[in-house]
């Protein structure tokens, strides 16, 4: 006759508590994650939600390791509900250059947040003119940051800045492509935002950078909520590049991207990770709060993260097209910043 099971230690009872109190807890997290349009804290919680999820699979497994069925089944419920509406948006898409002509121009876009207190300017300079993207959006641009780049007007002779002056820097636009004549720039320091119509190949494309500060209790929901009608305004194609301090699956990203009808550009992955951690520990466990946002009519053909520079975020190239038939570029000019000021409002850009 077998032995009755010993009974259970009060060191394991508490640990089993434990166990079963942290699946609850977690799965907790990632279901109120789904609530951040209504509470900002929530969205705060929810930028982790992949992050939760994946740990939330792995109590799940403990959990019925300890017979705990009950538990281990609202933990894995959650964990893919969790994975499932983060995995499709920082997982890598395959290529989409084969569904358009051969003939159909292609363009890039490299989103750099350079980080204000770099010493190493040289790093970043360097990286943009191996990429040599067409545009490239820039977020903590400081003073000394726009004297670097002035360095390399001879390949990127259209730059825009818009600085709130603060320690951090803020936002700017560098660009191969004339800006469009006779169209005023948006800039809008408190929001963190500007955005200019470049030419591509005698068509205007509205580019944009954007910097939002952290989630609650930082004051990203006030730029978002300053930064909406200006983006309702702004004229298609539309392209925004930014650190948006948001995950792709957070309620303030879609909130920033119904306001403007944009969608989030698929597979980009973690960006960002605290300067200690290697750059491979930050593609692999980062957050994804680098992003970029497109209108319906551009195609994205594929997504990139290049070499790290001495920012804590990595560099994120994107390759589009826009289904305009090539034509010859025309002559135009660039014209200079003429910023908003903060009680001016947006310009439109249509």
């Amino acid at each position: 006759m077998a032995a009755p099971p010993r009974p259970a230690t009060p060191r394991a009872r508490r640990f089993d508590a434990a166990l079963v109190a942290a699946g609850f807890a977690t799965a907790f997290a990632v279901v109120a994650g789904f609530f951040g349009e209504s509470v900002p804290l929530l969205d705060t919680l929810g930028q982790f939600r992949a992050h939760l999820a994946a740990a939330l699979v792995l109590l799940a497994l403990a959990l019925s390791l300890h017979r705990f069925f009950l538990a281990a089944f609202a933990a894995a419920l959650a964990a893919a509900l969790g994975l499932s509406s983060t995995l499709p948006l920082v997982l890598p898409q395959g290529e989409a250059a084969g569904v358009l002509p051969a003939s159909m121009p292609r363009y890039t876009l490299l989103q750099m947040n350079l980080r204000y207190d770099t010493e190493d300017k040289q790093q970043a300079i360097r990286r943009i003119l191996d990429l040599d993207p067409d545009v490239v959006t820039l977020q903590e641009m400081t003073v000394s940051w726009q004297t670097a780049f002035e360095t390399i007007s001879d390949r990127y002779p259209y730059q825009s800045y818009c600085s709130p002056g603060d320690a951090m820097g803020d936002v700017a636009i560098l660009s191969r492509r004339p800006f469009v004549e006779g169209v005023r720039s948006v800039c809008e320091p408190k929001a963190s935002f500007e955005a200019r119509v470049v030419d591509f190949d005698g068509h205007p494309v509205t580019v944009g950078a954007q910097h939002l500060r952290w989630p609650y209790p930082g004051r990203q929901w006030s730029q978002i909520e300053r930064v909406s009608p200006a983006l309702g305004k702004l004229a298609t194609p539309l392209v925004i590049g930014g650190d948006f301090n948001a995950a792709p699956w957070s309620a303030a990203i879609r909130v920033y991207a119904a306001a403007a009808a944009l969608r989030v550009v698929a597979g980009i992955g973690p960006t960002y990770a605290p300067a200690f951690m290697p750059d491979g520990l930050r593609r692999r466990l980062g957050l994804p709060i680098d992003n970029v946002l497109v209108s319906n009519e551009i195609v994205v053909l594929s997504t990139k993260r290049p070499e790290a520079t001495a920012s804590d975020h990595s560099p994120v190239l994107v390759s589009f097209a826009i289904p305009f038939p090539k034509s010859a570029e025309p002559e135009v000019q660039s014209v200079g910043l003429i910023p908003t000021s903060p009680d001016e409002g947006p310009f439109d850009l249509r």
